[in-house]
């Protein structure tokens, strides 16, 4: 059989083992993608890349870490798992081309259930164009998923964190805040049927979108092919929240980042009423909150990509007690070098490579961090 032939594209072999009839299960309904050679059935996926360039990214969540089942049914917790993963290729400038998906399933989960995860899976993966093409199944203590993305630049060079340069604006486009939101507001109220009973019915609409946000983000994948094209200079997607995200294209390109509130005001007044029920500052959500996945820009001013607004603008890193003036519309800069440092994207003292400030001041970059006691879903 002809490696172009379509029957090579998936399995053609009965399955063996229940692994394999589980996998047949998964595979059944998946679409044919040309650009698939050989896809779920062999010991490997082969595929077509015309531009002989791929960008690749992984990401893995853990139940009880970055979910849970009573708050989100399975085949969100799989569109979850594509989203995230569509929101790191969008955020090289990249297009979607395939996937591979590795699954730890807890013994309590039935053929039904895997189903439901799998179907979730495959339909998020293939609403941002992306073919599955394989992966493995493992029975464990959790439920795990880890996909494995594969993107085409389609001739185009990668749009990297460290490319702001001084005097660019920085842009953005998706939702901020949302996905904190709505994690506060299962984390008060225990599951989303409850906070519909409990919060006044003109914040239930909004709760329940946040909510949705939380359990399955909503990527603007569709705008990254635009970038380059339009002159962006770097880019990245906004998982651990926009001032820690911010600060790590700040320090890869070793230049300042001033965030203007009067740019973000839109997003903290529109969750200002979740914020007073849970006795919370909106504004923590907007700068701090992670898993949103819009994506950060920075390019030239004058730069225009429908859906993308101004936030904020790049400045070159000061000197001793040096003024930094803008001219792109926000307010000077006076920075002496021996404060807001910033070391590994981190708030530092003296001696840092970059900065990040929020309307010309030092601002604690919380967000989220993989490896510290206080992040779970619970």
């Amino acid at each position: 059989m002809s490696i172009t032939d379509p029957k090579a594209r998936c399995s053609a072999f009965p399955p063996v083992t229940t692994e394999d009839k589980l996998i047949a299960d998964f595979t059944q309904t998946l679409r044919v993608h040309s650009r698939v050679l050989v896809g779920s059935g062999d010991d490997c996926a082969v595929l077509k890349h015309p531009d002989g360039n791929s960008v690749v990214s992984t990401d893995v969540l853990v139940e009880g870490v970055h979910f849970r089942r009573d708050w989100m049914s399975l085949e969100q917790i799989g569109r979850r798992a594509a989203a995230q993963n569509a929101a790191d290729i969008a955020a090289m400038g990249a297009s979607a081309h395939s996937a591979v998906a590795a699954v730890t399933i807890p013994k309590d989960m039935g053929k039904a259930d895997i189903h439901s995860l799998a179907t979730g899976l495959a339909c998020g993966l293939e609403s941002y164009g992306y073919a599955l093409v394989g992966g493995d199944l493992s029975s464990g203590p959790c439920l795990q998923v880890a996909v494995t993305v594969i993107g085409d630049l389609q001739g185009r060079a990668p749009l990297l964190r460290s490319g702001a340069k001084a005097g660019d604006l920085v842009y953005f486009a998706g939702n901020l805040g949302d996905s904190a939101a709505g994690l506060a507001l299962l984390e008060r109220f225990g599951n989303p049927d409850s906070v519909k009973s409990v919060l006044p019915e003109e914040l239930v609409q909004l709760a329940q979108e946040v909510i949705s946000r939380y359990q399955v983000p909503v990527i603007p994948s569709c705008l990254a092919a635009q970038l380059a094209a339009s002159g962006a200079h770097a880019l990245m997607d906004i998982s651990d929240g926009l001032s820690r995200d911010g600060a790590k294209i700040a320090a890869a390109s070793g230049v300042v980042i001033n965030l203007q509130t009067a740019k973000l005001a839109k997003y903290a007044q529109r969750l200002a009423g979740l914020a007073q029920v849970l006795n919370r500052d909106s504004w923590d959500w907007v700068l701090g909150g992670g898993e949103d996945h819009g994506l950060l820009c920075s390019a030239p001013p004058g730069f225009s990509v429908p859906g993308f607004t101004p936030i904020g603008e790049v400045v070159a890193l000061p000197g001793t007690g040096k003024s930094l003036g803008s001219t792109n519309g926000f307010e000077s800069l006076d920075i002496d070098d021996t404060s807001f440092c910033a070391k590994n994207g981190d708030i530092g003292s003296k001696n840092g490579g970059a900065f990040l400030l929020v309307d010309g001041k030092s601002s604690y970059q919380s967000g989220w961090d993989h490896f510290a006691s206080e992040n779970k879903a619970s």
